[in-house]
């Protein structure tokens, strides 16, 4: 647990000591505010706004690290989405039994 503190202590965070704990309501509240179909666009309209106001145009090398940046964000979303429903059905699962 001290090594992860440290990777994000690198940089500010703002993350509760319970959501330290167990991350998963509030990675579950994420997608009720920004559903998971949203969130997809909104993250290509990001990419998007990068590219047509970068103040200089990236060279290739800059756009082929930003697409493949993207490609993993939204695979991390697709993810914690899944994630989330699968533990929210096996709660769900205990509770009615």
């Amino acid at each position: 647990m001290e090594e992860i503190l440290k990777a994000l202590n690198y940089q500010p965070v703002d993350i509760s000591d319970e959501d330290l704990d167990n991350p998963v309501p509030s990675i579950s509240y994420f997608f009720v505010n920004h559903p998971i179909h949203e969130s997809r666009t909104k993250l290509w309209e990001l990419y998007e706004g990068w590219i047509h106001f970068a103040a200089e145009s990236p060279d290739g090398e800059e756009l082929t690290d930003m697409l493949f940046f993207y490609s993993q964000l939204v695979e991390l979303l697709n993810l914690c989405y899944l994630f989330t429903q699968k533990i929210e059905k096996i709660n769900n699962d205990i509770i009615s039994q």
